[in-house]
């Protein structure tokens, strides 16, 4: 997803794990240019999106390309410019970006990258007096659905062909923070209010859960799915005002229940999940941490310079540097 989401927690995780420390010594380098917006895998590609113009401010009239790479040869093997870069998703059915200020999904053919749908959003109620836009931030898909956030209290289901709203999911109105979707699952981060749990066959929210005591309580940000487990991270608060460490949070989707909080010292980091692995680093830093997401605990160290986003593919770690440079820091399996 976005690049801004990938802004998480450095994990300095240890306490009886044995590290393996790897040296990690780049293999590959593609130079993409632009400035980077987001990393991600998908489909046994790499995918990077980048803004190359009117970036600054508000971006109104941005101009940006979303690139697709092989993991195995390191070759572009399409490209394609969009209006407006902001965030994307990948599935079997499309490629899908999110278009902020025209309140606009596009959905790209995989292959060549040529849009094929275009949806525009609309919220079903007036956000202000005279405003009912949409303003999308945030696009997470699966075979079946597309599902699109916005800051403005709602969430919207859309079919794979991004072609209808199926329906749109009341949320409440705190700063939005993260998404990630799974067949049978949506979960989002809502700030202070923690973690919410959508139910994608009945659109409603099934689940609430806080990060905390009101005291002492997670400022939910990222969200991430994988072996069973939800990950969350975020910053600390004390009475609502934020703290100077951060933490991620582990939850129990069978019982909708939070397991434990590892705390993290803050920091603009960069993170992805892949090979039954978080990898946390330190934006700019010399490392790149694997932890066990069932423990929490560092089980791996791979030396090498951190861009500003990670990914795995192909059992690789990858990572974007701003100028929008791709390079391969080493074996993730």
């Amino acid at each position: 997803m976005r690049l801004v989401v990938c802004l998480a927690m450095v994990a300095m995780i240890t306490g009886g794990a044995v590290s393996l420390r790897q040296q990690a010594v780049p293999v590959l380098t593609v130079r993409v240019g632009g400035t980077a917006l987001e990393l991600s895998a998908g489909g046994g590609s790499l995918w990077v999106l980048v803004c190359d113009s009117g970036c600054a401010g508000e971006a109104r009239e941005s101009m940006g390309r979303i690139v697709r790479v092989d993991p195995r040869t390191g070759h572009i093997v399409a490209s394609a410019t969009l209006v407006r870069p902001n965030d994307i998703a990948v599935a079997a059915s499309g490629v899908y970006a999110t278009d902020f200020w025209r309140d606009t999904i596009r959905r790209l053919d995989p292959t060549t990258l040529r849009e094929v749908s275009a949806l525009k959003l609309r919220l079903p109620f007036r956000f202000t007096a005279h405003d009912n836009a949409f303003l999308p931030l945030v696009v997470a898909a699966t075979p079946r659905a597309v599902w699109v956030a916005t800051d403005r209290c709602a969430l919207a289901h859309a079919n794979q062909h991004a072609s209808r709203v199926i329906a749109t999911v009341r949320l409440p109105c705190a700063a939005f923070g993260g998404m990630s979707a799974a067949d049978n699952v949506v979960w989002l981060s809502e700030s202070l209010l923690g973690v919410y749990r959508v139910d994608p066959v009945t659109n409603r929210v099934v689940a609430r859960i806080h990060l905390g005591p009101r005291e002492r309580r997670l400022n939910a940000d990222r969200v991430l799915l994988g072996d069973g487990k939800v990950l969350v991270s975020g910053e600390w608060t004390s009475g609502g005002a934020p703290t100077d460490g951060s933490g991620l949070a582990r939850i129990d989707p069978k019982r909708n229940r939070l397991e434990t909080v590892t705390p993290l010292p803050s920091g603009a980091l960069a993170l992805t999940y892949g090979d039954h692995s978080l990898w946390l680093a330190r934006m700019g830093g010399p490392t790149v941490k694997r932890i066990d997401p069932h423990t929490g605990k560092t089980i791996a160290t791979f030396h090498g310079h951190v861009g500003v986003a990670l990914a795995v593919a192909n059992g690789q770690l990858w990572t974007l540097s701003r100028n929008g440079t791709l390079r391969q820091l080493g074996k993730s399996s």
